[in-house]
């Protein structure tokens, strides 16, 4: 590492923060006891990968020369939690009723992996292919985690598994049309469902005021099936028929 400020004067820049006019200042301390500067010794000085971020600050302002600098940003940037990373977590916090934490290592690891080569659809589709599959097995349904999910050594597995039986695929679907539990399925949401696909729904009657009436009942329906008897419900309005039902989604 190679400290290109000469003086304590330099280092009062409004530009650096206080965290990296402090590198500055114990860099340059420890300059005047050995000119020779060596990486070494600032980490005996510096926790270096608590100020990482500054330090990589420092290197692309000129402040410092460091020869880390290309593989503690690449580190950084791999560690930084992206949205895509937040929504997948979220997603599977939702599915699994599981409350897992985006910004744990633990947790984030796998997935920032995966993202490298994988699409965030094919992460979903993994993700709720898995579900679909293991949520009834006893044993299995205990490694609906992040860390069994997205382990390099099955991903690609899941995924062929998840593309070939489109088991689970109901689910990516609707997360990507944000239907929520208890929402109105309309003629235009149904038509984003998957003909072979089954949906968990209630069926209300509608009263005579337009509104739905009792306590409706629990049904699970193809995607194709509630298509088509909305499209017969539109038919019969616009022959003059009043509305006799509605569909909520019922969230898995």
């Amino acid at each position: 590492m190679v400290v290109n400020i000469k003086n304590i004067a330099e280092i009062l820049d409004n530009k650096l923060s206080l965290i990296e006019r402090g590198i500055l200042i114990t860099a340059l301390l420890l300059k005047e006891e050995d000119p020779k500067l060596t990486l070494a010794k600032v980490k005996a000085k510096i926790k270096i990968a608590t100020v990482r971020a500054e330090l990589i600050n420092l290197h692309e302002t000129g402040s410092i020369k460091w020869s880390g600098y290309k593989a503690a940003k690449k580190a950084l940037e791999k560690e930084r939690i992206s949205p895509d990373v937040v929504s997948l977590i979220k997603f599977m916090n939702e599915l699994y009723r599981t409350n897992f934490n985006p910004n744990l290592r633990s947790v984030n690891t796998g997935l920032i992996n995966r993202l490298e080569n994988n699409t965030v659809d094919d992460i979903k589709m993994v993700i709720a292919n898995r579900y679909a599959v293991w949520k009834e097995d006893a044993t299995m349904a205990k490694y609906l985690t992040p860390y069994t999910i997205f382990r390099p050594s099955k991903f690609d597995k899941y995924l062929e598994e998840a593309n070939r039986t489109r088991k689970g695929e109901s689910y990516v679907n609707v997360s990507n049309i944000n239907l929520k539990g208890g929402e109105e399925i309309t003629s235009k949401i149904s038509k984003t469902f998957i003909d072979h696909e089954k949906y968990k729904i209630k069926i209300w009657r509608v009263g005579d005021d337009g509104y739905k009436t009792g306590n409706g009942m629990v049904a699970v329906r193809t995607g194709k099936a509630i298509r088509k008897s909305l499209k017969v419900q539109e038919y019969g309005i616009n022959l003059g028929n009043k509305r006799e039902f509605i569909y909520t989604y019922i969230a898995k």
